[in-house]
């Protein structure tokens, strides 16, 4: 059954305003009557095929309907509409993302239906069985995340529709997969995590993730999801889009935390040598100060002399002591640095907070 595929309507109006058939051709059928043909036609093949196929044929046609009709009466906003198209779904990906009545909500409505996020994981969309939920993530430097998410929801849908035995042989592809890329921290988490909070849906997890971000997939897999997306790659795109914001903001955390700890260690070991340098050139003055004071020298030259290297020390010690100030502001101005790249990392994580609400408004 193909998506959108509505069949239109030939023949004039009447004076009345009532619909003329043109000539003598048979009156228009109506929607309903062209589903109940169309289920009448399928019924009688699933019933020359034998039971068993019918039972498997029935429960696929019963869903598929029950999709369409929902589809029919969905109207997507321009920003769901956006995410189906950002993300390169193609009609049949939209079909299923349609029949799910997506929404795009703020924390508040997000958590009601979804609950919310925790310290081991961000929650940005669920998918009910029925209904798709995104959280409206407003941040615009992530707002790519949207689509990946509405794609990765669309994708448990077709997951919760899949026949026993195309799940069976999805699962085997999925896990093949997976042996090619479990050495990726970052996923080995998210699967643990999954264990946890999703215990049993371990394939409806990869077979989601796979799907909208991995850009390199075994050929059956990519079969697979070509059913459902016209350019795969553009939500891959997303994704890695979305991730580069954060890598790069981690890069260069770890490139300052690396330049402030070197400069720590340099001010550290400075700093311990001039205060012991100056503390000699104290006791020295100390000395000389009470040999001229008693009448130490025996010459005005060896006086002069001996008062000129303690002032050539005095005036390096100054030179090194001023070094030593401009490496503490240029520490403090690292540190700085470092303090605005936490600040943004925490304003983009709070971008994807789905449990911070907006405050309160006076009525």
């Amino acid at each position: 059954m193909t998506l959108f595929d509505f069949d239109s309507l030939e023949g004039g109006q009447g004076a009345d305003g009532q619909w003329m058939p043109e000539g003598d051709a048979p009156p228009p059928r109506s929607r309903a009557s062209v589903i109940l043909r169309r289920i009448a036609l399928i019924a009688v093949i699933v019933i020359i095929i034998g039971v068993p196929t019918a039972a498997v044929g029935w429960g696929f046609l019963h869903q598929r309907i029950g999709d369409q009709l929902a589809v029919w009466q969905y109207d997507p906003s321009a920003d769901v509409a956006g995410m189906a198209a950002d993300s390169g779904m193609n009609d049949e990906g939209r079909f299923y993302f349609y029949a799910s009545s997506p929404t795009v909500e703020n924390a508040a409505d997000f958590q009601t239906v979804c609950g919310s996020s925790s310290d081991d994981f961000v929650l940005l969309g669920c998918y009910t069985g029925s209904s798709i939920h995104v959280f409206n993530v407003s941040d615009a430097r992530l707002s790519g995340i949207r689509g990946v998410t509405a794609a990765h929801e669309m994708l448990h849908a077709v997951y919760a529709r899949l026949s026993d035995s195309d799940r069976v042989e999805i699962d085997r592809e999925l896990e093949a997969q997976y042996e090619a890329v479990k050495d990726d921290p970052g996923l080995a988490a998210r699967m643990a995590s999954y264990a946890t909070t999703e215990p049993g849906e371990r394939d409806n997890e990869l077979h989601s993730i796979f799907g909208t971000e991995l850009a390199s997939l075994s050929p059956e897999l990519e079969a697979h999801y070509a059913k459902y997306f016209a350019d795969r790659s553009k939500v891959v795109a997303l994704n890695t889009s979305f991730e580069a914001v954060f890598d790069q903001l981690h890069s260069q955390e770890d490139a300052l935390a690396v330049q402030l700890t070197a400069a720590g260690d340099a001010i550290e070991h400075e700093s311990a040598t001039y205060t012991s340098d100056s503390d000699t050139l104290g006791a020295d003055v100390a000395d000389f100060n009470g040999r001229a004071d008693s009448g130490g020298f025996d010459t005005q030259e060896q006086f002069d002399r001996e008062r000129s290297a303690l002032e050539d020390r005095q005036a390096e010690l100054q030179t090194r002591y001023d070094s030593i100030q401009k490496d503490i502001a240029g520490y403090d101005d690292l540190r700085h640095q470092l303090e605005a790249l936490d600040s943004q990392a925490s304003e983009l994580n709070r971008s994807l907070d789905s449990t911070l609400q907006a405050p309160p408004s006076a009525g």
